[in-house]
């Protein structure tokens, strides 16, 4: 399953995709090619889940994988967020 994968099969469940008001800013700081990698997985699993089962979250997905090139750790946050949801549905 996509959320023990990301060791998120315990978070705390979020109500929303992303948080009411959020604006992703582009990122002006080097980025940690760990956190580079984990992002790229998470959202390739999310696109996965949202081809295949879960088409609700599009938006969001579409909106963080923008992100790709250039991440910051904020954009990481956002994206185990919708993993927090997905844990509610």
């Amino acid at each position: 399953m996509v959320l023990e994968r990301f060791d998120m099969d315990n978070a705390k469940i979020a109500s929303t995709l992303i948080p009411s008001g959020y604006v992703p800013q582009e990122n002006k700081e080097a980025v940690d090619p760990m956190h580079h990698q984990k992002f790229q997985l998470v959202i390739g699993s999310l696109l996965y889940l949202m081809l295949g089962t879960c088409p609700d979250i599009a938006f969001a997905v579409i909106k963080m994988s923008q992100f790709l090139a250039n991440l910051s750790q904020d954009h990481l946050n956002k994206a185990m967020y919708i993993m927090c949801y997905l844990m509610g549905t």
